[in-house]
């Protein structure tokens, strides 16, 4: 196959409707870890239902593991869950978690695994580990361009992903909390309340900058690919994903109908590829917020790719919607068989066909003598017809039938099931799988002789407050708050204090940002201690380049379960605590020789559009403005405008202050505060108090405006 249509199936009717309309693979979930877990999720049977359908039909099927798994999941569930579809045939997982990976890599030999797009796999670097890691597919984040996908190409052999149709979120995906902080309902978890589809203000310098009606401003449009679908090809994408699980049977079908006649078209001849205006008109008809974008293949960011005003949806299609529903809702495909069957005297009766080659037969018991009423072949072939719940269906039947024969029409019904049955099982065995038993789970406990107190700070002017306090061990410096020209001096200036400063790196690192990171600090890289990774291509960048320091993997690098961090440790890489697991969770898992963040305004989102850009007034000054929500919550938000990405803060500070017996028991390593729109004094302060409670035992009531976060709640 030269190219995949890989189609949503969001309920059982859905993967049905999108084989039936075109598509090559379904990507589905059943009722445990899936990203969607608010669909209509298959059960265990309608999932062997639909890996046999579609293996009839030369088709496939993915399971959606992609979410972040907690430690009692991985151990009591997974590996059950999983079990018998892998036994079944299954034919992928599409997987977010490093933990899942490595455990399914271990336990499931031969199973095809996808890289969730929540992976945030944003360079060729990372696409190489995957790869030597067992990854057979990536997944690709909707933010990269076609420059991009085009340089992971031309560097693995690794197959490509990548959405063209569907709904896209405002945040990179695997890197939004704002669901999860707000209602507590985690989109790494598959339970995305999609606050950002609300209306909102932007605030800049205090004044109301997006007035009228355009409130929508994180509410991207649905993207449509029609037109770029040749490019999309030819820079090395093989799958090409329709998102959708949360849509009815008759959208899918409908797009998948148009993207297969139009991926057709360009197999057929690429020279003489060209859109109607019709199909898009169609496509929009089933779904569209404001009309569609063609994503970021092209664009970096912009107002046309947001909805802006509250969407308009069109009135339903009716004659299009019926068609669809008739033509591939309704209707199943039947493989065809050419059957012969043999009902002669003192012969068993046989059943025949072939498959692939070889012939398939079922013999039964010898026909009686007919004492006054003898089958006829009238009969024979009502009863051997009847394939009405099963996907076969009689193309042809050659019957050969003796005089004076009985057979009882109760017992060719059974003939009739049984033979379907072994020619069912003889066209998919070849994709059964040998049972295999639960590797055992091996955990590495660590010890803390010490609990050190380090500091990030975004601001020189917060530096003085940190230095001057004997407790602080290390300073993290936010990559944005550096100038280049005085990236040597300060780095001198933290050591002469005798402290350990390590670099903060950018929340995003793609292969158009490492040419403005090198320019920026160069040979001076060699002068930090370690480095704060927030995008796992960092590790890969900084590594090839020759940093072998320390490693501080940051929250958003997830390590939900030891098989994840134990993964990490063996690397000599430290991991943050996990934000979205309670206090009785993160015991499950452990947090020894880890960095637990106790103080700071945290990311609901990393997104690469910018509220400034959406109501052109981008000025390229790296402007903090604020997001406004209808509670009259805001969300100070900064432009990186190096790397051309945003930052939201939640609207509160994470704050545990009260909770410095609890997080001890937990035995971290090390205690990080984060402060970024603190002023000295603050700084100084809250250092203070923090100290007083993680280096002194001191209890404190925190009475400060801000919040826990998940230490006590959790998420789903």
């Amino acid at each position: 196959m030269l190219i995949e249509l890989l189609a949503p199936g969001g309920s059982y009717d859905s993967v049905i409707a999108a084989l039936n309309a075109g598509a090559d693979a379904v990507y589905t979930g059943g009722n445990l870890f899936g990203a969607r877990a608010n669909a209509q999720n298959l059960t265990l049977d309608e999932l062997y239902s639909v890996i046999d359908y579609a293996h009839l039909f030369g088709k496939k099927i993915y399971l959606t593991i992609n979410t972040l798994i907690k430690e009692k999941e991985i151990e009591e569930q997974l590996f059950n869950y999983l079990l018998p579809l892998y036994e079944y045939g299954l034919d992928a997982v599409i997987v977010q978690d490093m933990g899942v990976l490595l455990f399914i890599k271990e336990n499931f030999p031969g199973l095809h695994i996808h890289a969730s797009t929540q992976m945030t796999i944003t360079g060729k670097l990372t696409v190489k580990e995957l790869e030597k890691l067992g990854v057979t597919r990536i997944v690709t984040p909707r933010e990269l361009s076609i420059n991009e996908i085009k340089m992971i190409r031309d560097s693995s052999e690794i197959e490509i992903e990548s959405f063209v149709h569907g709904a896209l979120c405002y945040c990179y995906s695997g890197q939004c909390f704002m669901s999860s902080y707000i209602g507590g309902r985690s989109g790494n978890r598959g339970q995305c309340a999609q606050p950002c589809r609300m209306e909102y203000d932007i605030i800049k310098n205090g004044e109301l900058i997006n007035s009228g009606n355009n409130k929508y401003v994180l509410s991207p449009k649905d993207i449509c690919t029609l037109r770029i679908l040749p490019d999309i090809i030819e820079a090395g994408v093989y799958s090409l994903k329709i998102e959708g699980r949360m849509k009815k049977p008759e959208y899918v079908a409908g797009v998948v109908s148009i993207y297969r006649k139009y991926i057709d078209k360009y197999l057929d001849d690429r020279e003489r590829y060209n859109v109607d205006e019709k199909d898009i008109r169609l496509l929009s008809d089933l779904f569209n917020r404001n009309g569609f974008s063609e994503s970021y293949y092209y664009k970096n960011n912009g107002s046309e790719m947001i909805s802006l005003k509250k969407p308009v949806f069109r009135r339903e299609n009716t004659e299009f919607v019926k068609s669809l529903k008739e033509k591939y809702v309704s209707k199943r495909k039947r493989y065809p068989l050419d059957i012969t069957v043999v009902i002669e005297k003192n012969t068993p009766i046989e059943l025949s066909t072939q498959i692939n080659g070889e012939k398939v037969v079922l013999q039964g018991e010898r026909p009686l003598i007919a004492e006054n009423r003898p089958i006829t072949e009238d009969i024979v072939l009502k009863q051997l017809s009847k394939l009405g719940n099963t996907n076969f269906e009689i193309h042809s039947i050659d019957i050969r039938l003796s005089d004076g024969i009985f057979v009882q029409v109760g017992y060719l019904n059974q003939l009739r099931r049984d033979f379907i049955e072994k020619v069912q099982n003889c066209i998919l065995f070849i994709d059964r799988r040998k049972k295999v038993e639960q590797k055992k789970i091996t955990k590495v406990r660590y010890h803390n002789d010490s609990l050190s107190i380090n500091v990030l700070i975004s601001d020189f002017k917060q530096l003085d407050s940190v230095l001057k306090n004997k407790y602080v061990n290390r300073i993290y410096i936010e990559e944005y708050a550096f100038h280049e020209k005085e990236v040597s001096k300060l780095i001198k200036k933290i050591h002469e204090a005798n402290k350990e400063v390590f670099l903060a790196m950018p929340y995003m690192f793609r292969e158009k940002d490492k040419k403005i990171f090198h320019i920026k600090f160069g040979d001076d890289l060699f002068k930090f201690d370690g480095f704060l990774i927030r995008n796992i291509e960092q590790y890969y960048y900084l590594d090839k380049n020759g940093l072998e320091n320390n490693y501080v993997f940051d929250y958003n690098v997830y390590t939900y379960n030891t098989i994840a961090k134990d993964y990490y440790l063996s690397e000599e890489i430290v991991s943050t605590v996990p934000l979205e697991l309670n206090y009785r969770e993160l015991k499950d898992r452990g947090c020894e020789k880890e960095e637990f963040i106790a103080f700071g305004y945290m990311p609901v989102m990393i997104s690469a559009g910018c509220g400034l850009k959406t109501c052109k007034q981008c000025d390229s000054k790296n402007t903090t403005y604020e997001i406004r929500d209808r509670l009259n919550n805001k969300f100070a938000t900064k432009c990186i405008c190096q790397y051309c990405y945003n930052i939201m803060y939640n609207c509160k500070p994470l704050s545990l202050l009260g909770y410095g017996a609890e997080i001890k028991s937990l035995n971290p390593g090390s205690i990080r505060l984060n402060y970024t729109f603190e002023t000295e004094n603050q700084v100084k302060e809250s250092l203070e108090q923090y100290i007083n409670v993680f280096i002194h035992n001191q209890k404190t009531i925190d009475n400060t405006d801000s919040t826990r976060g998940h230490f006590k709640r959790g998420v789903l």
